[in-house]
């Protein structure tokens, strides 16, 4: 509270039959390197569709992120139907995505482009590495930086 106001803030709404919270840290981690502020609650509700519409509307932000009993994590916007959030990945994905999807919450509220969920198989010389579609599109923009450099 802030003079007797609530602080506007994303609401993370979890399942209260999740145990162990630290679980989805990074998720938490990903809103707060945005420097937007977040409220969790544990809620008695399993569903992650249900927490994060809930979680939204409920937000200043208009920003609500559900984490359901069976561990899908949802970020939604109470301007979008309740049935088709922005944002789905499940807890046992990459952490990086779970950072990444946090960090895509709090960059709707600031108007930021968001990051990106999903890696890209990229094979080079015999080794198979992931790498980002954002980094996919910082090498093409270099090397056709250095292409129109060698044109001109």
């Amino acid at each position: 509270m802030n003079d007797g106001r609530p602080i506007p803030s994303i609401h993370v709404y979890y399942s209260s039959l999740i145990e162990d919270t630290s679980i989805f840290n990074q998720l938490l981690y990903g809103i707060e390197e945005e420097g937007i502020p977040f409220n969790l609650q544990g809620k008695e509700e399993a569903s992650a569709i249900k927490l994060s519409y809930l979680a939204a509307q409920n937000s200043t932000l208009d920003v609500g992120v559900g984490v359901g009993e069976a561990g899908e994590v949802i970020l939604h916007y109470t301007k979008l139907n309740k049935d088709k959030p922005l944002f789905q990945i499940h807890l046992k994905e990459d952490v990086k995505k779970l950072r990444n999807l946090g960090a895509n919450g709090a960059r709707l509220v600031k108007g930021l482009p968001f990051k990106e969920l999903e890696a890209v198989d990229v094979e080079y010389i015999g080794v198979q590495e992931k790498i980002s579609k954002e980094e996919v599109a910082l090498i093409v923009s270099q090397v056709l930086n250095v292409i129109k450099k060698m044109n001109s």
